[in-house]
Order: structure tokens, then C-alpha cells, then sequence
């Protein structure tokens, strides 16, 4: 899932002809810079460009570079300013004002102003909104009367003039400087002829987003690429490199598209060490940094028996977590034990976490505290019924690392007598399996967190759904009151060291109660051109300063 916030702390066919391709590693011998880079993915994109609603992170790559959120993360992790020329927090810590830039134009040439702001925000607010981010603007003075249907308008957002919209809060709300951000702007003149709850179904205007960001989209071709073309009237000044391509290629492919210099960048997470090594040897260069997605497998607290914390606590002991990231990933990242990335100031320390040390015999004991044991020698543990304890695990395709983990789960589960049946499919199938209609009992996915440590839109109780056809981000449905009270306690106060107590209080509960099986966190690794200047990722912000990416 996504990460869309900041605080304190990006193609398999050929390239059209007459298009430069990427080049290798020395970048050839000329000095005049190329007209082209090109970043290639693994997955492709869905197609889902309008970054309120988007789900899956090839998409919001793409909206990275369409659109300008009012503040970003620079390559220091520090809050800068973007769109907005600057912004300012009232005395009570109650309300932000946003200063636009005047230069801002969408596209289209339409001005950028205040009311797109006053719009994106009304938006998430909407009672039709279906995407994750309605608790960023839940606090929003009126929001939530505007998103029962009981107001007209939201009391809260008011636009000063053309450049300046001034937010209010109900309460202190710690998150907002983030949440509200990081917050990429949607024109209202393309979005406003639209009724919220039918975004989803605009293929047209998904596909052809109207942005003011860096760059606009030329082309998008699902399976191979899209295509982005330098937005001249971009408010920082027009993008150093007149094309950039993201292109979607199989991990194993990695190194052959570098030698053939069809591609600039790489995620090489999938590929061996030894590998990445190979690449760095020909002369190209690896950038390393902390993740903010954690990989897991999702228990469905919907189903009876997987509300038994006995068993959820069986599959934690019964798994070796550690021969995984030694085996799978190579080490390339570390163990997570709750929902939160171990790179945050909120993250409890880990001699108050039950660290879950593999333990086929602790498994084996929760089981039969459970009510499952092997009776009849079989070799699977059954209940007093005779009902053996059988699941179905969602995994998606085309992710070789999930994959094996899968496997090794399964295995796993086989040695303390547990039946595992492994539901393979295309990633979007997995999305609208689990995350649309919660119609499995365990699923393979990666956690994307934010660098302000809110729990809230993953795990507060208001995030459940169990309608089908109804996209709620507390994917499990867990519900728990003490979490949710402590999740509130945190964001009510600026106070980091009281935020923490908070937090960390939410993450051992969740280490007690496991909704999840928490894997690891692999580390982010790019390899890429060495003649490629000004690329400087982060774990927040990938492409932070794209517009001046350029190879020479």
C-alpha cells in the first residue's frame, strides 16, 4: 500500500524511434546531455493517475512526476517548500496558511489556484471518497458533517485569495503539517465535472492526468511503459531532460537492458547480491536507503478462527523469519516485529517486543491451546470435529521475492500440521480479492507507511470495512478500542517524546496481537548510470528534484 505524507525526517517494449534510449554505464563519451532517461519498474502500473485515489506504488511514481504536492521531502529528509512558496502554523497550532507560488500553471495552461487546494481537500472529505486518505482531512474543521452529507461546505478550508488558502483544525492534530503537505493538488476544472464516488470508474481521464508538476504524460501503454514529456511552464523552471520513460521490465532482464542501454535506472531488490555486484563492476552506480514498505502476510480477522491470537501467534513461531531474510532477501534489510518501520523515532525498542524466535515445538503448543492437534497421526492437526485447519494464501505473480516467501510459509506451516494452499495472481486481482472485497484468509503483501508514524489510516477501527465492493486500508479488520484510543492519544500532541509513549504502546499491543504476520523490511537499492547527475533518493521522496536529473 502507499506512503504519502512527510515529517522531520520511480518500459518491455523498444523505444519509439527518433526517442534517444538510456545509455550504459560509462554513458558514452559525448558531453551534450541525452534528451532522455529512462527508469524501468518491475510491476506495471494500473493506470490510476490522480494520487487521491491510487493504491499501488508504480502509480504513484507516475504521479510524482505529474504532480506538485505544497511541501516535500528533500534528499536531507527536511520539509521544503514546493508549490507552496511558504507556509506558516498559527500560535494554537490550529490552523496552516498556505502561500501558492504565482507562477503555477496545470498542463493545460490553467492557472493553479487556492481553490484547487480548497478542492483537493473538499474532495477527500467527500461522503462518496473511496480512496485511503479521508482521516488526513477528518479533522478539518466541518469535515466531518461535509463527509455525513449534514454540510454544504467544509467550514475549515478557507481561501484567503488566489494564492493563499488558510486550513483549520477541530484540535490539535500532530500529522496535518505532513499529511495535508505532501498532499498532491488535482485541478478542479478537470475533476470538479466529476462526482467523487465515480473517479475510480474515469478510465480516460485516470489515464490522462492534467498535473503541474515537472512533467506531463504523453503516453501510457499498460505492460510496457509510459511516456513523459518536460512541462515547460513548470513553476521551478522547465526539467533538464526533455524525455523521461518509465518502463516495465522483468527483474531477471535487468542487466541485459543495461548492457543494451535501453535503461538508466533499476530497482535490483530482486536480483542477487552477487548480481548488483556484477553491475557495479561494469561501472554503474548502487544508492542504498531505508524502506518505507515492510513485507507481511494478512491474517482476515473476519474469518472465526483466525481470531484466535493462539494461532495467529503459532504461524509467528512456526515460520523462520530469520532463514527468510538470510535466504530470500540475502540480508539486505532487517526483521520487523509490529507494523512500523524500524527506521522511525516511534518505533518501540525492541527489548519490549516479543521478537517471535522460530520455534516449531511454541507452535506446535499454541495449536492445541487452540484446539487443534494431530489425533489421527495424519500428519495435520484437527479439531475436536475433526476439522483439519486449512488456508488459502493470496500472492501475486509477478513479485519472485513474495513469492518464495509463500513458499516458505507453506512449508513451514506443513512441518507444525497446517494446510496452506498457495491462490497465486496478477497484483490487481490481489486488490480487488482482499482489499475491495475481503474474500481470502491470508494474503501477501508489502506495508507502505509514512514518515510521520500515524497509525490511524491502516489501523485505526474506522478504516474497517466488510461490505464488499467497499475498499477499507485496515485490509485485516482488526478492532480493538484500547489501539484506537492510543492512536488518538498520538495524534493529539505535538509533543514528539509524547507521541512516542503512545506509539509505542500501540506497536507492542500489536506485537501481542499479530494481525499480521510481520516479516522484514528490505532495503531500497538502486543501481544506475554513472553519467546520470542530480539523482538523489531518498526513502520518502524518490523523486525529489527530477527536473534536474540529467545525463551527460
Amino acid at each position: 500500500m502507499k506512503s504519502k505524507k512527510l515529517f522531520s525526517v520511480l518500459l518491455s517494449a523498444a523505444m519509439a524511434t527518433g526517442i534517444l534510449t538510456g545509455c550504459g554505464g560509462s554513458g558514452g563519451n559525448s558531453s551534450e546531455a541525452k534528451d532522455t532517461i529512462v527508469y524501468s519498474m518491475n510491476t506495471t502500473p494500473q493506470g490510476i493517475f490522480n494520487p487521491l485515489i491510487s493504491n499501488i506504488k508504480e502509480d504513484d511514481y507516475v504521479n510524482a512526476v505529474v504532480y506538485a504536492s505544497l511541501m516535500q521531502v528533500n534528499e536531507k529528509g527536511e520539509i521544503v517548500p514546493y508549490l507552496a512558496e511558504k507556509s506558516e502554523v498559527s500560535e494554537d497550532m490550529k490552523t496552516i496558511t498556505y502561500d501558492l507560488k504565482d507562477n503555477a500553471t496545470w498542463h493545460d495552461g490553467e492557472k493553479v489556484t487556492a481553490e484547487d487546494v480548497a478542492f483537493t481537500l473538499k474532495s477527500m472529505a467527500d461522503g462518496g471518497y473511496t480512496g485511503g486518505y479521508y482521516g488526513d482531512v477528518q479533522n478539518i474543521k466541518g469535515a466531518e458533517a461535509y463527509h455525513n452529507g449534514e454540510a454544504e461546505d467544509v467550514e475549515g478550508i478557507k481561501v484567503v485569495d488566489d494564492d493563499t488558502i488558510e486550513i483549520q483544525f477541530e484540535k490539535v492534530y500532530a500529522p496535518a503539517v505532513t499529511n495535508i503537505g505532501n498532499l498532491k493538488i488535482l485541478p478542479e476544472h478537470i475533476w470538479g465535472e466529476v462526482p467523487v464516488a465515480e473517479w475510480q470508474n474515469k478510465t480516460d481521464l485516470l489515464n490522462k492526468p492534467v498535473g503541474c508538476g515537472p512533467y506531463k504524460l504523453t503516453e501510457f501503454t499498460s505492460g510496457s511503459n509510459v511516456k513523459f514529456e518536460a512541462a515547460s511552464d513548470f513553476f521551478d523552471g522547465a526539467a533538464k531532460t526533455k524525455n523521461l520513460i518509465f518502463k516495465v521490465i522483468n527483474a531477471d532482464t535487468t542487466q541485459a537492458e543495461f548492457k543494451s542501454g535501453s535503461i538508466d535506472i533499476a530497482n535490483v531488490e530482486a536480483l542477487k547480491k552477487d548480481d548488483v555486484s556484477a553491475l557495479e563492476n561494469e561501472g554503474y552506480k548502487l544508492v542504498e536507503f531505508p524502506n518505507y514498505m515492510f513485507t507481511y502476510m494478512g491474517f482476515n480477522l473476519r474469518n472465526e478462527k483466525l481470531r484466535d491470537k493462539n494461532i495467529r501467534q503459532a504461524f509467528m513461531y512456526a515460520v523462520d523469519r530469520q532463514s527468510i531474510l538470510d535466504n530470500i532477501v540475502e540480508g539486505r534489510g532487517e526483521i520487523v516485529n509490529t507494523p512500523m518501520l524500524p527506521s522511525s523515532w516511534a518505533y518501540p525498542e525492541e527489548s519490549e517486543l516479543n521478537a517471535y524466535k522460530y520455534d516449531t515445538e511454541k507452535a506446535k503448543e499454541l495449536l492445541k491451546a487452540a484446539g487443534y492437534e494431530d489425533k489421527d497421526g495424519d500428519g495435520f492437526v484437527e479439531n475436536s470435529a475433526g476439522e483439519k485447519l486449512k488456508f488459502s494464501l493470496v500472492c501475486q505473480t509477478d513479485n519472485d521475492i513474495r513469492q518464495k516467501v509463500a513458499v516458505s510459509i507453506q512449508e513451514a506451516m506443513k512441518a507444525v500440521g497446517v494446510e496452506i494452499e498457495i491462490d497465486s495472481m496478477e497484483y490487481s486481482a490481489v486488490m480487488d480479492k482482499v482489499v475491495a472485497n475481503h474474500d481470502y484468509d491470508l494474503y501477501m503483501m508489502g506495508n507502505t507507511l509514512s514518515l510521520d508514524p500515524d497509525p490511524r489510516p491502516m489501523w485505526h477501527s474506522e478504516a474497517i470495512s466488510n461490505e464488499a465492493g467497499v475498499i477499507g486500508y485496515n485490509i485485516v479488520a482488526y478492532n480493538n478500542p484500547e489501539t484506537d484510543a492510543l492512536i488518538e492519544k498520538g495524534n493529539a500532541t505535538l509533543d514528539q517524546e509524547e507521541r512516542k509513549s503512545a506509539y509505542a504502546e500501540f506497536g507492542k499491543k500489536l506485537n501481542e496481537d499479530v494481525p499480521e504476520m510481520y516479516l522484514f523490511c528490505q532495503n531500497i537499492e538502486r543501481v544506475y548510470n554513472s553519467k546520470l547527475e542530480g539523482y538523489t533518493p531518498s526513502t520518502f521522496n524518490e523523486f525529489y528534484n527530477v527536473n534536474n536529473w540529467v545525463i551527460k
